[in-house]
């Protein structure tokens, strides 16, 4: 990012690979470079070397149509502002990444129903998202996630505007999700408390990856 004297790396000589099934915590200070791994793992950014690969397809040199055919399919995100449609309800928040993939037909709303019962929100399905709490937003977008049966999950920051209580909550329903359909997460957080849920627990500074430092595990 930037030119010159100002310009900064950020994600600098990384090379991270999650298995299926596999649940990773990518940790740092802010502005370490966490949200743009995630993007360019995700499709949202490119790197300037190097290549990603999701579910054995590389990015590099898609089109643009078939990038965001693969982000339909293939991965499927959590963010924390939650991203979810105001004027849908949660069941067609999660029903319409369906329809973008190209399904019309009755099962969708059928699934849709079934992911947002799994995740507790059974009695919430025609409420708007203004009229939902915060970690039910949340449950909404993790609902969306998978509503396509992505391979890979990316969480950047999915517990920054929940509280403690609701952020540990939705983390479980996450990754007990995860395990069950056999995905690979990654999940950048500050969250210390979420440490002992994940696989690894990796750390991130000044576009850098490294093993989790030993300060982090201290406090937990």
């Amino acid at each position: 990012y930037g030119k010159g004297s100002s310009s900064v790396k950020a994600v600098d000589q990384v090379s991270l690979a999650v298995e299926a099934g596999e649940i990773v915590l990518l940790m740092g200070p802010s502005g370490s470079g966490k949200t743009t791994l995630l993007s360019m793992a995700g499709g949202l950014l490119s790197p300037g070397s190097g290549e990603v690969r999701v579910a054995g397809s590389r990015l590099e040199g898609l089109s643009a149509q078939a990038l965001a055919e693969l982000r339909l399919r293939r991965v499927g995100f959590v963010f924390q502002a939650f991203n979810l449609l105001g004027s849908l309800t949660a069941l067609e928040n999660v029903a319409v990444v369906m329809n973008l993939a190209g399904r019309i037909d009755s099962s969708v709303e059928t699934e849709s129903r079934e992911l947002l019962k799994r995740l507790g929100l059974g009695h919430r399905l025609q409420h708007l998202p203004a009229d939902l709490s915060g970690g039910e937003k949340q449950r909404v977008a993790i609902a969306r996630a998978l509503a396509n049966d992505p391979p890979l999950i990316l969480a950047d920051e999915p517990t920054g505007n929940l509280d403690s209580g609701s952020g540990r909550e939705v983390m479980m329903l996450l990754f007990d999700l995860a395990r069950e359909e056999n995905k690979a997460v990654v999940v950048a957080s500050h969250d210390l408390r979420i440490t002992e849920i994940a696989d690894r627990v990796l750390w991130l500074e000044d576009g850098r990856l490294s093993a989790e430092p030993r300060r982090a595990r201290e406090r937990v």
